[in-house]
């Protein structure tokens, strides 16, 4: 619900930006509702209005490991990802830290920044990646002049909070084998007529996306070899048969 809510101030101020901030570029003024509904057209592809914010930023590469943003530091920017990968975190309780989600290649974070508020969770690379930083400044001086954008931007927020309440409904509904059933078939995908969880994923990784101990998951997954369920690589996770719905 504290996710929504940021959303929804976000999206207020997109409405409300004053667009004197824009400097000598004007304001679309009475045409922009005409605007706001041809946005579809405007951009047909679905990661162009992420290619325009990218005009306006400094693209840079992080190495695996650093911490590109940290949870409760001020928020002054957003980034978008063209390539490699990342993953969303939270301090849970006790020292833990809860993962999110895992972000790459066509994706952007940061954005609620233009909430006025200061980061919701840390991203950190896990693998190599080439991002472009964006001010706030400049964000909300392109979103005042092209209502086309900020409607793109505020439809990739909706999804997220959707995507965010169903994961959290199923934390709450279901036990730690059952958030680790779901997280497979989140991640798996068709690899020359398997189900591959891909990875590297490790103990550490699957205990931090399901908010559980490194020992229990690890106790699952040797009950899941033994089983004949999954075979355990370096690189992947084969899922060899389905996941029995309770274990």
């Amino acid at each position: 619900m504290a996710c929504a809510r940021r959303v929804a101030v976000l999206a207020q101020r997109l409405f409300t930006t004053d667009h004197r901030r824009a400097g000598p570029l004007q304001s679309p003024g009475p045409g922009m509702g005409r605007a706001w509904r041809d946005a579809v057209i405007h951009l047909e592809q679905p990661d162009e209005w992420l290619a325009e914010l990218a005009k306006l930023g400094e693209t840079r590469t992080w190495e695996a490991g650093t911490m590109v943003v940290t949870e409760g530091e001020v928020a002054d920017c957003m980034f978008i990802i063209h390539a490699g990968e990342l993953r969303a975190l939270v301090a849970g309780d006790g020292g833990r830290v809860v993962e999110l989600n895992t972000l790459g290649a066509g994706e952007f974070f940061g954005e609620l920044m233009l909430s006025g508020e200061c980061r919701s969770a840390s991203v950190q690379v896990t693998a190599r990646a080439r991002l472009t930083r964006v001010t706030r400044s400049e964000v909300e001086r392109v979103l005042a002049l092209r209502p086309d954008l900020a409607f793109h931007l505020i439809q990739s927020l909706v999804d997220r909070v959707r995507t965010l309440t169903r994961t959290v409904g199923q934390l709450a509904s279901a036990d730690v084998y059952g958030r680790l059933v779901g997280l497979f078939d989140a991640l798996a995908v068709d690899q020359h007529g398997q189900r591959v969880v891909p990875g590297p994923l490790t103990q550490a990784r699957i205990a931090e996306r399901l908010g559980a101990s490194k020992a229990m998951v690890n106790r699952l997954l040797q009950d899941l070899v033994r089983g004949g369920y999954i075979e355990v690589a370096r690189e992947h996770i084969v899922l060899l048969k389905k996941l029995p719905p309770k274990w």
